[in-house]
Parts: C-alpha cells; structure tokens; sequence
C-alpha cells in the first residue's frame, strides 16, 4: 500500500509539473504577442538604411518607400475635401482623434476657429511637410523638428485672416493655439484623404503618418528628443531683451 501512495504520489507530481510548464510557455508567448502589439500601438518605425551616407552627407541607396505615394495622394486634396471633414467634426466629440489615442478637445481659441481657415491651415501646412522631404516611412531621421513646424505654425496664424484674434492671445494660448492646428491640421488632412481614397492609403503611409502624430504630439526636436509644452515659451532673458529694446 506505501508503495502505491508514492507511486501515485510521483505521478501526480509529474503531472503538475508538465501543467506548469505548458502554463508558463503559454504565458511567455501571450506576454511576447503582447509586447508586439503594443509596439504597433505605440507607433513604432524602424529606420531602413542599405547604405550609408556619403562624403557630402546625401544619403544614398535608400530604398523606395510607399510614402512617395502617399505624398502624391495627399497633394490632390484641396478645401472642399478637408473643410467637410473639420465642419463634421467640429460638431461631435471624436474619440481617438490623435494616433488613435487623443480626443480631440481644444484648450486654445484654435477651437472657434472655423472649418473653412482649419482645412486651409491643414493644406498649409501639408505643404510645408511636402516641401521639407520628410519620408518617416523611409527613415525617422527625415523627422522635421518640432521647432521649425511650430515656426511655421506662427507665421502662418500671425499673417492669416485671424491675425488680430491670434495677436491678441496671451504667449500660453498662442503656443497651445499653435499645438493643437499642427496636430489638428495633420489628421484633417489624413481623415480627409481616407475618405476621398480610401484603400489606396496603404498600411505604410498609414504608420508613417501615426508615427508623426505621436511625434509631433511630444514636441520632439528629432527622433530621439522629446520635449513639452513648457519648453514652448520663451526664455525671460530673451523677452527682457525684446521688452527693452521697445
């Protein structure tokens, strides 16, 4: 009878532990999947080099990337396809407006803004990005840095019809009013696009332009630093200087 408790004893023993071992491979490739997934959600690009630069810093043999297409598709918009986009989503609370992710709510008078200037910034500003060769589904590093869109971005409201509402605005508002066109006009353009296109986006512009909205979203100075909101404003010294020279 001993002899029967321990023999039944290690079986069972042995069967718990095949159990476990099965459990934990199963979890060591539902945390993998799952590490992958979030990968993706989190807008993950890699860069693509096949050769490396030469001597007078062009890069060369790149290889072709679908964002050429896209650039193409984007350029064919005009204000009567993103005006009905901005007026349909002025009149709703989007969830998951930003990289899917962000809703989108505005902090700054961007919000009073009407359609018909929103789809005219958001063209604006497309052809800025046009214009600069950023191609994120290429390499992160042709990111154009946050500084020169929020310059742009500046420029743009400061000679606008809205000129004397954006003047009037304290330095928070406008820089909060510049963020949010430049993440507002971007999907405007995006959304717009899908709807005029459709399934000729493909998957690699789709990620390219997540990849910018989630960029762009951080402040980022290239593809590696990130910044914030309040490394927007001005330094003292500097609005000191400009306050006395007035």
């Amino acid at each position: 009878m001993q002899h029967l408790t321990v023999f039944g004893f290690m079986q069972a023993r042995d069967w718990f532990s095949r159990v476990f071992l099965e459990c934990l491979r199963m979890t060591a490739v539902t945390a993998l999947m799952g590490f992958s997934m979030c990968c993706l959600a989190a807008c993950v690009i890699q860069d693509e080099f096949k050769e490396n630069a030469s001597k007078d810093g062009n890069l060369q043999g790149l290889r072709v990337s679908k964002d050429s297409v896209g650039t193409a598709l984007l350029a064919k918009l005009s204000p009567e396809d993103v005006e009905p986009v901005a007026a349909e989503a002025d009149r709703q609370l989007v969830d998951g407006w930003i990289c899917g992710r962000d809703p989108r709510t505005f902090k700054s008078p961007y919000r009073t803004v009407s359609p018909r200037e929103k789809a005219l910034f958001a063209l604006a500003y497309r052809d800025f990005i046009a214009g600069r060769g950023q191609n994120l589904g290429l390499s992160l590093s042709t990111y154009i840095p946050y500084q020169d869109r929020s310059r742009f971005a500046r420029q743009y409201w400061e000679k606008s019809a809205l000129k004397e509402e954006f003047a009037k605005e304290t330095e928070k508002y406008q820089i909060c009013w510049i963020h949010e066109s430049l993440l507002d006009g971007s999907e405007l353009v995006f959304r717009a696009a899908e709807r005029k296109f459709g399934q000729s986006l493909d998957s690699a512009l789709i990620m390219a332009h997540d990849v910018e909205q989630n960029m762009v979203s951080k402040y980022m100075a290239d593809e590696r630093t990130e910044s914030s909101f309040a490394m927007q404003f001005k330094p003292k010294s500097e609005s000191g200087k400009s306050g006395s020279a007035r």
